[in-house]
């Protein structure tokens, strides 16, 4: 016997669930290809540098796989200067990061930053999570091997996205003097598990993890995790979270009223008492360093 006609409603219905399927797939494949583009946000306009506030520095240019890692050697002015490595987020360049560099200089640290290939005066590209953590070890190689400085004498630090690159270096150099993280995310993954993002197979198709939760537990280094607690871009629970996994020695500092990217400007008080003292009590301030 024939099968009896369908009836238009089990036919509407069949046809809004495939469609909501070929949606699906098709938004899961799109959010697959355009991860890197959604993550990273990097700009070659390089407008702003440590000369225009009279500081000198020197513009580091490191040769790397047949590319070149652009930095600036922005050197303290103190007597038996530890060094900070800044390894910064995932939009601009190191021009954006200028005034933190000074900022952190005037602690009486010289501080080094490079941009990852395809930022600033970096050349190759496009970034990619594998890449960028290569650039934070070719700086590190340069500062260890090429400026002979003790590795012990160097503190590792990274905001956002360069938190994420700073914990993978440190985990890799147990012979650092200190990590500092400044508004780092767990990882990607758990960033996107607080959105509609949450809904797709994430596992399967995000491939720029940045999974610094399974990274720490790793690191005995003194650790230092400083988090807005008004950070709307990463979740101060995610400080938390990264503290609690990570072994001792560890602080955690949540800065009252700070963003994501401004709790030294909004709360520089706390940002700096806190900053000061973990760097003294790991031997990597002089006497007299101050912060301004």
């Amino acid at each position: 016997m024939p099968r009896p006609p369908r009836s238009l409603a089990f036919r509407l219905v069949r046809a809004l669930l495939a469609g909501i399927a070929i949606c699906y797939l098709l938004l899961t494949g799109a959010i697959w290809y355009a991860q890197t583009r959604i993550l990273f946000h990097p700009n070659s306009l390089v407008d702003a540098t440590p000369a225009d506030s009279g500081v000198k520095f020197t513009e580091v240019m490191l040769p790397f796989k047949g590319d070149k890692l652009s930095g600036w050697w922005v050197p303290s002015e103190e007597a038996g200067a530890r060094t900070l490595l800044y390894l910064h987020g995932n939009a601009g360049n190191v021009a954006v990061n200028v005034d933190q560099v000074l900022r952190l200089r005037s602690t009486g640290l010289n501080v080094f930053i490079i941009d990852y290939r395809g930022y600033g005066h970096s050349s190759g590209g496009p970034p990619r999570a594998k890449l960028v953590c290569e650039d934070g070890e070719r700086a590190w190689n340069y500062l260890v091997a090429e400026r002979n400085i003790p590795p012990a004498h160097i503190a590792i630090y990274g905001h956002s996205m360069g938190g994420a690159v700073a914990i993978d270096l440190a985990s890799k150099h147990p012979d650092a003097g200190a990590l500092i993280t400044e508004g780092t995310l767990t990882s990607i993954i758990d960033r996107a598990h607080g959105t509609w993002a949450a809904y797709l197979p994430l596992r399967l198709i995000i491939t720029e993890r940045f999974d610094s939760l399974s990274k720490i537990g790793s690191i005995r280094l003194p650790k230092l995790i400083l988090q807005g607690d008004s950070d709307t871009m990463v979740p101060p629970v995610m400080a938390r979270r990264l503290y609690d996994a990570a072994p001792e020695p560890k602080q955690i500092a949540l800065i009252p009223g700070g963003g994501h990217e401004n709790s030294a400007v909004v709360n520089p008080t706390v940002y700096f008492a806190t900053l000061n003292a973990f760097l003294s009590q790991y031997g990597l301030k002089p006497r007299d360093g101050t912060a301004k």
